[in-house]
């Protein structure tokens, strides 16, 4: 997470027809498919929305124009694009982004708010509300001794195909008072939705760099969605000439964005801001914006300034974002590897992804006495049982949070010889479940500061009888072998309070350095 903007063009004639033709405005647990999942598909309720259309002008291409860091103006509001209805780790990420800034409390000396009395509602330079004085709203920027708060919003979003089937629809989403884009759990973070059609109307005399102007709106987009970062933008002749929100994408993964971040736009796209979840996705960041930078320190050094750290964590090691109820094993079990509480010869496993892997360590590990029963567990002859991370046949559905670190805590062990496409959150849960996590080398596994374990719990090369032998000693010595992951686990531990550092330092960038920003006393 570090500098940007410029994003791009498309939205004006598209919000202004839709304004006036409509009068209505918005885990834990992992998927069981064998297929690899990627992040977040948009669900299909009907929810009020606001259709908008993608590349109705022509954009340049790469050869046309390129983009550039707008690093002289400031961002005011940060809207954070996330799937509706919605429930995922990513998402949850997102949300979590979005509290962390609000609650920052983050103030800035602004001279474009007006000065009123303070029992006078409160707009900003482009006549928006900030704070109602009346009101305690949340969702609304509060102004503190002569500065105002940066804020943050969710803007929920829905991917469309145009009946036609050769354009892309981007709906924004709203609530109504039956239904919220928003699913519950996330009611937890402060995390306000957008309540107003994006982009918010901007004067024209915008701050201008470099030949392109650029707002004081930030929108953060997932790494999934890096093909829809134009899809908001007011269109106009030639498109690079108008007032364009800033733009940044956070990497919770690399793999997941399937290559639709082009590496032409990674060198073209220089107003944009990459903000890293793992060490695997700065690194695959800063290779592809350097790949024809050569030797040039310089150069590397001023990409290296588009790329900032930015983590999330697991929210139930907060007492803020803990579980309504700790979860237990009394309740009726949905699943038969949930045992009575107490560890157990269990080895559980994701079977979302590297299932070719894994079957053949249950195989190895199961022989001729292998029995499977009806939701897919195997036990083996000497009393080891593998299990997926899901309920029914194969765990192909999937569990609530809850519910998966019920069933972690039962586990000795947990494996993962799947891709590691970031920082995966399940291997982290499991190490805090007490269960000794056992993975490959690949993808952010590979990089010791995205998953740091000890090494003979990590795999470069697939040797089934070697893995086999350990998933035999961890379930014999458990408590032996579990406890040489307790720095592992005071890293997971730690998360919360580094993603507070990562935000400062984000804040620190696209506010800080460009306006006087202080704390509230």
């Amino acid at each position: 997470m570090s500098g940007f903007a410029s994003l791009l063009s498309q939205f004006k004639e598209t919000t202004a027809a839709a304004a006036a033709s409509s009068s209505s405005s918005a885990g834990g647990g992992t998927g069981s498919k064998r297929s690899r999942s990627s992040f977040e598909q948009s669900s299909s309720s009907s929810q009020p929305h606001h259709q908008l259309r993608q590349k109705q002008s022509k954009i340049p291409s790469p050869s046309e124009h390129n983009y550039c860091y707008p690093s002289s103006t400031p961002i005011k509001t940060i809207y954070i694009a996330c799937p509706a209805n919605t429930e995922t780790g990513g998402p949850e990420a997102l949300h979590q982004l979005c509290h962390m800034i609000n609650s920052g409390e983050y103030y800035f000396d602004d001279d474009t708010t007006d000065k009123k009395g303070d029992d006078d509602d409160v707009h900003d330079e482009f006549g928006r509300l900030i704070t109602d004085k009346r009101s305690s709203s949340s969702s609304k920027q509060q102004v503190h001794k002569g500065k105002r708060q940066l804020k943050a919003f969710m803007l929920y979003l829905r991917e469309r195909s145009s009946s036609s089937g050769n354009k892309t629809l981007v709906e924004q989403v709203f609530g109504d008072n039956r239904s919220s884009p928003r699913p519950s759990k996330y009611d937890k973070y402060n995390a306000p939705m957008m309540e107003h059609h994006f982009p918010p109307h901007h004067p024209p005399e915008s701050t201008s760099n470099n030949g392109g102007e650029y707002s004081s709106d930030l929108v953060i987009w997932p790494e999934v969605w890096t093909h829809l970062i134009d899809s908001l933008q007011q269109p106009s002749e030639p498109a690079w000439n108008t007032t364009k929100y800033q733009s940044a994408i956070w990497w919770l993964s690399v793999n997941n964005n399937k290559g639709r971040f082009a590496p032409h736009q990674f060198i073209n796209r220089q107003d944009i801001l990459h903000l890293v979840q793992s060490s695997y996705a700065r690194d695959h960041v800063l290779t592809k914006l350097t790949a024809h930078s050569g030797s040039d320190a310089n150069k590397n050094s001023e990409q290296q300034q588009h790329v900032l750290t930015m983590t999330e964590f697991i929210p139930y090691t907060s007492s803020e974002f803990a579980f309504s109820s700790t979860p237990t094993t009394t309740s009726k079990p949905t699943n038969s590897c949930k045992g009575n509480g107490s560890k157990e010869n269990l080895v559980v496993y994701n079977p979302a992804k590297g299932m070719h892997w894994t079957d053949e360590i249950i195989r190895r590990a199961c022989g001729k006495q292998a029995k499977t029963e009806r939701d897919g567990s195997v036990s083996t002859g000497g009393g080891i049982r593998f299990c997926p991370i899901g309920k029914g046949p194969g765990g192909r559905e999937r569990l609530s949070g809850e519910e998966v670190v019920e069933l972690l805590k039962t586990a000795k062990v947990y494996i993962d010889f799947g891709p590691h496409p970031g920082m995966d959150r399940l291997p982290r849960e499991a190490c805090l479940a007490g269960c000794v996590v056992i993975t490959n080398r690949e993808g952010a596994a590979n990089f010791d500061s995205d998953v740091p374990l000890p090494s003979e719990f990590k795999f470069a090369q697939f040797d089934v009888d070697k893995i086999c032998s350990l998933i035999k000693e961890c379930c014999s010595k458990h408590d032996e072998y579990a406890e040489k992951l307790d720095k592992y686990k005071s890293w997971i531990l730690a998360q919360r309070v580094q993603m507070k550092a990562c935000v400062d330092g984000m804040v620190n960038e696209v506010v800080t350095k460009r306006i006087g920003c202080v704390k509230k006393d």
